[in-house]
Protein backbone atom coordinates (compact mmCIF):
# COMPACT_ATOMS: atom_id res chain seq x y z
CA UNK A 1 0.00 0.00 0.00
CA UNK A 2 2.80 2.42 0.93
CA UNK A 3 4.79 1.46 -2.14
CA UNK A 4 1.79 2.19 -4.36
CA UNK A 5 1.28 5.58 -2.69
CA UNK A 6 4.97 6.42 -3.18
CA UNK A 7 4.81 5.47 -6.87
CA UNK A 8 1.70 7.58 -7.42
CA UNK A 9 3.30 10.53 -5.62
CA UNK A 10 6.51 10.09 -7.61
CA UNK A 11 4.69 10.14 -10.94
CA UNK A 12 2.63 13.14 -9.84
CA UNK A 13 5.86 15.03 -9.09
CA UNK A 14 7.40 14.18 -12.46
CA UNK A 15 9.56 11.23 -11.41
CA UNK A 16 8.17 8.96 -14.13
CA UNK A 17 9.62 8.39 -17.59
CA UNK A 18 10.38 11.51 -19.60
CA UNK A 19 7.62 12.71 -21.87
CA UNK A 20 8.38 11.66 -25.44
CA UNK A 21 11.22 9.37 -24.34
CA UNK A 22 10.53 6.11 -26.06
CA UNK A 23 13.90 4.47 -25.50
CA UNK A 24 16.03 3.93 -22.43
CA UNK A 25 18.84 6.00 -23.98
CA UNK A 26 16.49 8.98 -24.31
CA UNK A 27 15.42 8.61 -20.67
CA UNK A 28 19.08 8.50 -19.61
CA UNK A 29 19.77 11.76 -21.46
CA UNK A 30 16.79 13.40 -19.75
CA UNK A 31 17.88 12.10 -16.32
CA UNK A 32 21.38 13.48 -16.84
CA UNK A 33 19.94 16.82 -17.95
CA UNK A 34 17.82 16.96 -14.77
CA UNK A 35 20.83 16.07 -12.64
CA UNK A 36 22.77 18.99 -14.10
CA UNK A 37 19.94 21.44 -13.55
CA UNK A 38 18.63 21.43 -17.11
CA UNK A 39 14.99 20.50 -16.98
CA UNK A 40 13.05 19.66 -20.13
CA UNK A 41 10.08 21.84 -21.01
CA UNK A 42 6.87 20.89 -19.25
CA UNK A 43 4.16 19.30 -21.36
CA UNK A 44 1.10 21.40 -22.12
CA UNK A 45 -1.52 21.39 -19.39
CA UNK A 46 0.94 20.62 -16.60
CA UNK A 47 1.40 23.49 -14.12
CA UNK A 48 4.91 24.59 -13.22
CA UNK A 49 6.34 23.77 -9.80
CA UNK A 50 5.53 26.18 -7.02
CA UNK A 51 7.98 29.05 -6.95
CA UNK A 52 9.15 28.75 -10.56
CA UNK A 53 8.54 31.26 -13.29
CA UNK A 54 7.06 30.00 -16.57
CA UNK A 55 8.65 32.89 -18.52
CA UNK A 56 12.03 34.25 -17.49
CA UNK A 57 11.86 37.85 -16.40
CA UNK A 58 14.32 40.34 -17.89
CA UNK A 59 13.54 43.17 -15.51
CA UNK A 60 15.29 43.07 -12.17
CA UNK A 61 13.01 43.01 -9.21
CA UNK A 62 13.82 44.67 -5.94
CA UNK A 63 12.12 44.05 -2.69
CA UNK A 64 12.21 46.22 0.33
CA UNK A 65 12.33 44.06 3.40
CA UNK A 66 11.11 45.74 6.55
CA UNK A 67 13.79 46.38 9.12
CA UNK A 68 14.24 43.27 11.23
CA UNK A 69 12.77 43.63 14.65
CA UNK A 70 14.73 42.12 17.47
CA UNK A 71 12.67 40.95 20.39
CA UNK A 72 13.39 42.55 23.71
CA UNK A 73 15.94 40.42 25.54
CA UNK A 74 14.40 38.31 28.21
CA UNK A 75 16.06 38.57 31.52
CA UNK A 76 15.55 35.65 33.91
CA UNK A 77 14.45 36.57 37.42
CA UNK A 78 14.03 33.06 38.83
CA UNK A 79 16.48 30.31 39.64
CA UNK A 80 15.92 26.65 40.40
CA UNK A 81 18.53 24.96 42.59
CA UNK A 82 18.31 21.17 42.75
CA UNK A 83 20.47 19.32 45.25
CA UNK A 84 21.10 15.63 45.63
CA UNK A 85 23.96 13.52 46.87
CA UNK A 86 26.85 15.59 46.19
CA UNK A 87 25.59 17.72 43.31
CA UNK A 88 24.16 21.23 43.13
CA UNK A 89 22.45 21.86 39.78
CA UNK A 90 21.22 25.28 38.63
CA UNK A 91 18.42 25.87 36.14
CA UNK A 92 20.51 28.65 34.53
CA UNK A 93 23.95 30.17 34.85
CA UNK A 94 23.02 33.86 34.67
CA UNK A 95 20.33 36.12 36.15
CA UNK A 96 19.33 39.76 36.00
CA UNK A 97 20.09 42.02 38.93
CA UNK A 98 17.27 42.85 41.30
CA UNK A 99 14.63 40.76 43.01
CA UNK A 100 15.07 37.07 42.17
CA UNK A 101 12.96 34.08 43.17
CA UNK A 102 15.20 31.16 44.14
CA UNK A 103 13.75 27.72 44.76
CA UNK A 104 15.77 25.04 46.56
CA UNK A 105 14.63 21.49 45.79
CA UNK A 106 16.10 18.47 47.60
CA UNK A 107 16.01 15.53 45.18
CA UNK A 108 18.43 13.50 47.27
CA UNK A 109 18.07 10.96 50.03
CA UNK A 110 19.87 13.04 52.69
CA UNK A 111 19.15 16.46 54.20
CA UNK A 112 20.67 19.47 52.42
CA UNK A 113 20.69 23.25 52.84
CA UNK A 114 21.84 26.22 50.77
CA UNK A 115 24.00 29.27 51.35
CA UNK A 116 24.67 32.04 48.81
CA UNK A 117 27.84 34.11 49.11
CA UNK A 118 28.69 37.22 47.07
CA UNK A 119 32.18 36.40 45.76
CA UNK A 120 32.94 40.04 44.92
CA UNK A 121 32.39 41.20 48.51
CA UNK A 122 32.70 37.99 50.55
CA UNK A 123 29.31 38.49 52.19
CA UNK A 124 26.54 35.99 52.85
CA UNK A 125 23.49 36.99 50.81
CA UNK A 126 20.99 34.30 51.82
CA UNK A 127 20.69 30.98 53.64
CA UNK A 128 18.09 28.22 53.57
CA UNK A 129 17.34 25.98 56.52
CA UNK A 130 17.63 22.23 56.15
CA UNK A 131 15.54 20.84 53.32
CA UNK A 132 14.53 17.23 53.87
CA UNK A 133 14.34 14.79 50.93
CA UNK A 134 11.51 15.83 48.62
CA UNK A 135 11.20 19.36 50.06
CA UNK A 136 11.05 22.46 47.85
CA UNK A 137 11.52 25.85 49.53
CA UNK A 138 11.65 29.22 47.81
CA UNK A 139 12.77 32.74 48.76
CA UNK A 140 12.86 36.15 47.15
CA UNK A 141 16.40 37.55 47.25
CA UNK A 142 17.72 40.86 45.94
CA UNK A 143 20.97 40.34 44.04
CA UNK A 144 23.04 43.20 42.64
CA UNK A 145 25.34 42.54 39.67
CA UNK A 146 28.19 40.21 40.53
CA UNK A 147 29.27 36.61 40.92
CA UNK A 148 27.74 34.36 43.57
CA UNK A 149 28.66 30.96 44.98
CA UNK A 150 25.87 28.60 46.07
CA UNK A 151 26.70 25.59 48.26
CA UNK A 152 25.46 23.11 50.87
CA UNK A 153 26.95 23.64 54.32
CA UNK A 154 25.99 20.26 55.82
CA UNK A 155 28.25 17.26 56.33
CA UNK A 156 27.71 13.55 56.84
CA UNK A 157 29.79 10.39 57.24
CA UNK A 158 31.34 11.01 53.80
CA UNK A 159 32.48 14.56 54.60
CA UNK A 160 31.44 18.16 54.07
CA UNK A 161 28.90 18.33 51.23
CA UNK A 162 30.56 21.43 49.73
CA UNK A 163 33.91 19.60 49.54
CA UNK A 164 32.16 16.61 47.92
CA UNK A 165 30.89 18.73 45.00
CA UNK A 166 27.73 20.42 46.25
CA UNK A 167 28.48 23.93 44.95
CA UNK A 168 27.82 26.08 41.90
CA UNK A 169 28.50 29.63 40.66
CA UNK A 170 26.04 32.04 39.08
CA UNK A 171 26.56 35.40 37.38
CA UNK A 172 24.13 38.27 37.92
CA UNK A 173 23.99 41.22 35.53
Amino acid sequence: MLLMAALVAGFALGAGPAVGAKHSKSRLVVRKARAHGHLPALPAGRPPLVGTLSVPSTTPTTTTDPAPTTPAPTCPTALGVTEDEYHTNLSRSALCPGSVLIQLRNDGEDDHDLKIVDLDHGTVVATWAIAHPGDAVQKHVTLPSGTYRLFCTLSDGNGVHDDLGMHAVITVG
